[in-house]
């Protein structure tokens, strides 16, 4: 058996959720998952929660557990313990099996200061020599970020999460292996392409008609209406009727990154005739989005009243660009 061995991992290009920057993480080692990626993540959903802020992500069709690349093994801790007591032994065979693992652990093993942190932990290597594991998570800098907990914290952070803790998969808990698989190709599909950005473009959600469950039972909103939906909530935070969340402004941001990628990429495939500029368009709406969030982080350091003013006017700006250059991109696709 090896001493060492490390699965493929890449700063994912988006950070907004602990499973999609895992899996951007996994994917963006691989060219050939490209087509995929670029030919999803484009709608935006707001789930209004009247005890907290607003949820804003992707629209979660099709979700990681149908992407062609990724092949997921879900497994309850019982039936974990049931192979092998010593879940440390566990991982490591699950590794020499080419699966990274997903699930809950108390983070205050991992850091100083913590009393009780239960949180998602990416794990894609270990070293048996200097008995550690390769972990990816947000707790570890504040950022999604790579580092190293020992045999023994995992060991610890693992069994200390009970019930309710394990709130992975809807609730039912357990530990997901994610392995790579390489067998299967994808066509990009330019129609759903369109059909997605229409929906942005309208705030409509072209998946309405599908198969897709309909589990969320908050009111929500999709594409371009969720910028009216977020300055409500501004003013709101702004009157001390809420508080403050960076979390929905972070994910604009990694929608904006996505764009940024997708044009070149469609350009380059015959999927958008050349020559549309939409790449210093999107540039533009990306910077604005990216002053959007840090300001609202500056905001929450600092409770001035102006700066929450400034947001407001910097996304109606980026909102209405927005609509322009998805306006532009559809006149543009090459649609066989």
């Amino acid at each position: 058996m090896s001493n060492l061995k490390i699965l493929p991992m890449q700063h994912p290009i988006i950070t907004s959720w602990q499973w999609q920057a895992n899996s951007f993480a996994v994917l963006g080692n691989y060219p050939e998952t490209e087509p995929w990626m670029m030919n999803h993540f484009i709608q935006l959903q707001l789930t209004s929660n009247p005890d907290w802020s607003s949820y804003v992500d992707f629209y979660r069709t099709p979700t990681f557990e149908f992407c062609p690349w990724l092949f997921h093994q879900h497994l309850k801790r019982e039936t974990v313990r049931y192979f092998n007591e010593d879940i440390c032994s566990f991982f490591v065979d699950c590794i020499n099996l080419n699966n990274y693992i997903y699930a809950v652990f108390d983070h205050a093993y991992f850091l100083q200061g913590q009393d009780r942190l239960p949180h998602d932990l990416f794990i894609y290597g270990y070293d048996q020599e200097r008995q550690v594991f390769h972990a990816a998570d947000f707790t570890f800098t504040g950022k999604y970020s790579f580092a190293e907990v020992s045999f023994e914290q995992l060991k610890k952070a693992y069994h200390a999460i009970e019930g309710d803790e394990d709130w992975l998969f809807s609730g039912k808990g357990g530990v997901s292996l994610i392995s790579f698989n390489d067998s299967l190709g994808y066509d990009f599909n330019i129609s759903n392409v369109a059909a997605q950005l229409e929906g942005f473009l309208t705030g409509h959600n072209h998946f309405e008609k599908s198969r897709e469950m309909t589990y969320r039972t908050n009111p929500c909103v999709y594409g371009l209406e969720i910028y009216s939906k977020l300055i409500e909530n501004l003013l709101k935070i702004q009157e001390k009727e809420a508080e403050a969340d960076y979390r929905p402004f972070h994910v604009l941001c990694d929608h904006k990154a996505l764009m940024l990628r997708r044009i070149p990429f469609m350009e380059q495939n015959g999927y958008l005739k050349p020559g549309t500029n939409l790449l210093e368009g999107y540039q533009s709406i990306e910077n604005d989005a990216l002053m959007c969030r840090n300001l609202l982080i500056k905001y929450m350091k600092t409770n001035e009243s102006s700066i929450i003013d400034k947001i407001i006017t910097t996304m109606r700006k980026y909102r209405n660009q927005e609509a322009e250059q998805i306006e532009i991109l559809l006149s543009n696709l090459v649609i066989s």
